[in-house]
């Protein structure tokens, strides 16, 4: 993210996620983890001063090494019976901002120009991540909900009773697109499968995977997808 408007958008991101870690944080606090003067902290956070586009990218590695997206995120998952629960990232906006960042530097240089995401888990995320690449934003739904446009559905089976159907609005991606499907979490592989089919079918290029926990590998060859970066890895239980 460099030049213009993108220099700025940078900056206002990472003085969006200081403001947020000072709803959680003192700033002397603050200061002592991002070792940044805490006057210095509450000019970026009350607005009267905006960091230089290379002071932006600073606070972001200072940021990035206080603060580790990874454990954020993993701090902030339950697990319920071997399901993770990931609604605690998405109800605490400093956590969010954060896993937002770290993704969308991934994809950055990737000409994205679309995200699919499939409801409802990879919602928020994949909303999140929309506004910081500013990019349009498909969601796959599971039913049709307006009888008066057209849909393009994709499906996948994942025994004789069970199968995914989802659908999103004809012509919503279109060739050419390079799209970037967002999820919380991948696991099994079959949402993914139904993502890049409906990709594939819109004529559009898969340009990855986002997504804030990948479990196991698993979904590699049931997906048919390799380029997935997460937040969190973490191995299936044996």
């Amino acid at each position: 993210m460099a030049g213009g408007v993108e220099e700025l958008k940078y900056q206002v991101l990472v003085v969006d996620i200081l403001k947020a870690l000072k709803e959680r944080y003192t700033y002397t606090e603050l200061a002592r983890r991002l070792g940044v003067e805490k006057t210095r902290l509450a000019r970026y956070v009350t607005g009267s001063v905006i960091p230089s586009p290379e002071k932006a990218l600073e606070l972001w590695r200072r940021i990035r090494r206080a603060f580790k997206p990874a454990m954020l995120v993993l701090e902030a998952t339950a697990s319920f019976g071997g399901l993770l629960d990931l609604s605690m990232v998405f109800a605490d906006p400093a956590t969010l901002k954060i896993a937002t960042l770290e993704l969308a530097e991934r994809f950055k240089n990737s000409g994205v120009t679309k995200i699919l995401a499939p409801e409802a888990g990879g919602i928020p995320l994949a909303a999140s991540m929309s506004m910081v690449l500013n990019v349009g934003l498909v969601i796959a739904r599971r039913r049709k909900e307006n009888p008066l446009i057209e849909y393009l559905e994709e499906h996948i089976v994942e025994s004789p009773r069970v199968s995914r159907i989802f659908y999103i609005p004809r012509g919503s991606i279109k060739k050419g697109d390079k799209v970037l499907v967002v999820d919380d979490i991948v696991q099994t592989g079959y949402t993914l499968a139904v993502m890049r089919k409906l990709v594939e079918r819109s004529g559009a290029e898969l340009a990855g995977v986002a997504a804030l926990v990948v479990v196991g590998d698993e979904w590699r060859e049931r997906s048919g997808v390799d380029k997935v970066e997460a937040v969190v890895s973490i191995k299936k239980p044996s």
